[in-house]
């Protein structure tokens, strides 16, 4: 049993979606309903529904505001946006929020089921608890390959071109031989392309997600009147897919290269994950992942070995006090310079001043 929120400021549009769960009270019970933004966030936290079913356009504070304020505090809360087709142009911002289906409306009660056990597949195999979610599916009778959709979105994460390459004309054979239920799938697709963007926002940097235009295909496909319309656009989406996917792994063999020599030339700076992310065009956390995977070792282990290494020589070749020989490396105060250099050295840096001036006679 899962609990569900609607929000939507049109009466119309809540009666149709209450009528919708009340057909399949043994899976989804109303928890509330909401008008406007302000009240879908209030209702939320107090009843902590599983599902939100959310207008986009609401008086006080719009649809997608709400959800990003429901999911910073619920990130479990599956939250589906039900738009008119025109309002893709927020699919960007929706996807920064990480927010986890569309609706378009008029959507059919088919629609709807399929896209909240869509959504619910896609967390609850992620939890291993797979026994509600089975009890639904096996109700609704759907063809849709959600298991090819999973291991195109996973095969994003492993970077193999070949293997997202393989699944990709999988499923586009499965479009081709669906040619009579396209229609019937517009939504599906969309969603699909949906979970692709979302999934190369964690591994692609933002120029290149930009020159995909991912929110436009949404849109083109949401006005679609026929199968090859739909599936013409469906195949151009996945053909730029490919192109800047496999751009991007070919740029991406030498930037760690690129990372590591710009921390050698600036490691005395504040340099953080987001500073290098910017500065490369790659999301921070692949960028901290792929570099790891690259060089046997994190860049903040990189970046303090040369900040130590520098230490240790104005300590052997300069009069410079600890304190301006820290500030001089990068670190922001004293104890946490000393710190790491007894945690690199094992020894403290007076002690290894004190060495050299014995050495050197002093």
């Amino acid at each position: 049993m899962y609990t569900v929120l609607i929000a939507d400021d049109e009466i119309i549009e809540r009666n149709y979606l209450k009528s919708v769960l009340k057909k399949h009270s043994e899976e989804f019970t109303l928890v509330g309903e909401a008008t406007n933004g302000e009240q879908v966030v209030d209702m939320a936290f107090q009843k902590k529904p599983n599902i939100i079913i959310m207008d986009i356009n609401m008086p006080l504070q719009n649809g997608l505001i709400a959800a990003k304020t429901i999911k910073e505090k619920f990130h479990n809360t599956i939250i589906i946006l039900n738009s008119a087709y025109s309002e893709f142009e927020f699919a960007q911002q929706a996807i920064h929020y990480n927010l986890d289906a569309y609706l378009l409306k008029p959507a059919s009660e088919k629609e709807i089921l399929d896209t909240m056990i869509n959504s619910l597949h896609k967390k609850y195999v992620k939890d291993q608890v797979i026994g509600d979610y089975n009890n639904i599916s096996n109700t609704l009778n759907n063809k849709y390959p959600y298991a090819l959709v999973d291991r195109l979105t996973n095969s994003i994460f492993t970077g193999d071109f070949e293997l997202i390459r393989f699944n990709v004309l999988n499923y586009i054979d499965f479009l081709n031989s669906q040619q009579n239920n396209l229609e019937e799938y517009r939504l599906h697709i969309i969603n699909t392309i949906f979970s692709i963007m979302r999934s190369l926002k964690k591994v692609l940097p933002d120029n290149i997600q930009l020159l995909l235009n991912g929110d436009e295909y949404l849109q083109k496909i949401s006005k679609s009147q026929y199968w090859y319309d739909i599936l013409a656009v469906t195949e151009d989406f996945f053909r730029q897919f490919l192109i800047l996917f496999n751009a991007k792994l070919s740029l991406s063999s030498n930037f760690t290269d690129m990372v590591e020599r710009y921390i050698e030339e600036n490691f005395e700076k504040q340099i953080s994950l987001d500073m290098l992310g910017e500065i490369f065009h790659f999301n921070p956390s692949y960028l901290s992942r792929k570099f790891c995977e690259d060089k046997g070792y994190t860049i903040n282990d990189f970046l303090n070995k040369k900040r130590i290494e520098h230490a240790i020589y104005l300590l052997k070749n300069s009069n410079l006090l600890i304190k301006d020989i820290s500030r001089n490396c990068g670190f922001t105060n004293v104890s946490h310079f000393n710190r790491n250099f007894k945690k690199v050295t094992g020894k403290q840096p007076s002690q290894i001043r004190l060495e050299e001036n014995i050495k050197n006679g002093y």
